[in-house]
């Protein structure tokens, strides 16, 4: 019996210690954003906010028509890494702080504004390689 307490005492230990170190899920906040595509706009209200480490992650719209954004905020002021444009406008494309396009960043308090442009192509056509100017507005 006098062994028991001890064992029992070192496996609760463990445990609370391996919680303690287990990455924590990205926080969420729901918000709206606004997405112009070459001076087409829509508003959206399905807008997911999440933070994995230095990179803040903002999913506009569902898996068919949105827009997807990665800020990378190890750097100040921070950086948008990657824009990417999922069938809106009728437009589907990128844009990669390394790669495609050019973009713009600005953040005021919970507001983020990226304007710039994106590489892919038009859904009607997509052989055909396009550039589209975008801007997004999105609160988190």
């Amino acid at each position: 019996m006098r062994n028991r307490l001890p064992a029992a005492t070192a496996a609760a230990l463990a445990v609370a210690l391996l919680a303690a170190c287990t990455s924590r899920p990205p926080t969420q906040l729901s918000s709206t954003a606004s997405v112009n595509i070459n001076g087409n706009g829509a508003d959206f209200h399905i807008v997911k906010c999440s933070q994995m480490d230095w990179n803040r992650m903002i999913d506009i719209g569902s898996d068919f028509a949105g827009a997807r954004i990665v800020i990378d905020e190890r750097t100040e002021p921070a950086i948008a890494d990657s824009v990417r444009i999922r069938n809106l406008s009728g437009f589907t494309g990128m844009y990669s702080h390394d790669g495609a396009g050019d973009a713009k960043m600005t953040v005021n308090s919970d507001k983020v504004t990226i304007a710039g442009t994106a590489d892919g192509y038009k859904t009607d056509k997509p052989n055909e390689p396009v550039t589209a100017t975008f801007k997004i507005v999105a609160t988190c």
